[in-house]
């Protein structure tokens, strides 16, 4: 499942950049491992990584591709899917609304909920400490971000 994502992104990302002209397909491998880094402190059935490993490659896939959520349906499971909708921004959406959504009680008891949690802790965990910098003006807005994710799910 984590090839099949790899590739899948890999095609869909390939060829963008980031803001500082890197590929953004080494984002989604940073992400990636770092969910992979997290898997004792946050995952509660380890059995499940691939699902959350998955979710870290195809995170922005619907955001910032024309892949649909139809394009994912017959290539992962539902908890995958689902993890990658509640990480999809919609247009929109203030930032806060956006982290509300992944946090909102109704996706906490769900596998898709929880997967959606550790890999936006992983992707804004990478956008303030990664190896670009990040713009100093997103960098309150991530950290306040991350405190909620933080504190709402693991306090």
């Amino acid at each position: 499942m984590i090839d099949k994502a790899m590739d899948l992104a890999s095609n869909y990302h390939g060829g963008m950049v980031d803001k500082y002209g890197n590929s953004y397909f080494e984002h989604l491998d940073r992400v990636a491992d770092r969910v992979r880094e997290m898997e004792y402190d946050f995952v509660d059935e380890t059995s499940e990584i691939e699902l959350y490993v998955a979710t870290a490659y195809l995170h922005d896939i619907i955001e910032d591709t024309d892949c649909t959520r139809e394009d994912l349906v017959a290539l992962f499971p539902e908890s995958v899917i689902e993890a990658v909708n509640r990480l999809t921004r919609d247009t929109g959406m203030t930032y806060a609304e956006y982290i509300e959504r992944i946090l909102s009680k109704d996706s906490l008891p769900t596998l898709s909920g929880k997967i959606a949690r550790v890999v936006k802790l992983a992707d804004l965990l990478d956008h303030v400490s990664g190896p670009t910098p990040c713009p100093p003006s997103l960098i309150k807005r991530y950290e306040k971000s991350l405190y909620r994710l933080i504190s709402k799910g693991y306090a």
